[in-house]
């Protein structure tokens, strides 16, 4: 079964968004959380993530010299 970074990532996201307090607790979760998200983030575009790459074209030198 292939993992899905994605979701675990909005899941993580969520739990974050769900600890706005200013008690330590609440703080020090929200860190660890950041860290975990930003693992997540790596771990899902260095797997080659669900994005793509779309190359556009290049102009010429004459038309760009133009525009």
């Amino acid at each position: 079964m292939k993992p899905s970074f994605s979701a675990a990532r909005y899941h993580l996201e969520e739990a974050h968004r769900l600890l706005p307090g200013d008690d330590e607790l609440s703080v020090k979760s929200r860190q660890a959380l950041e860290i975990l998200i930003d693992a997540f983030l790596a771990s899902e575009f260095s797997a080659g993530g669900s994005g793509n790459v779309i190359e556009f074209p290049q102009r010429k030198r004459s038309e760009a010299a133009s525009a």
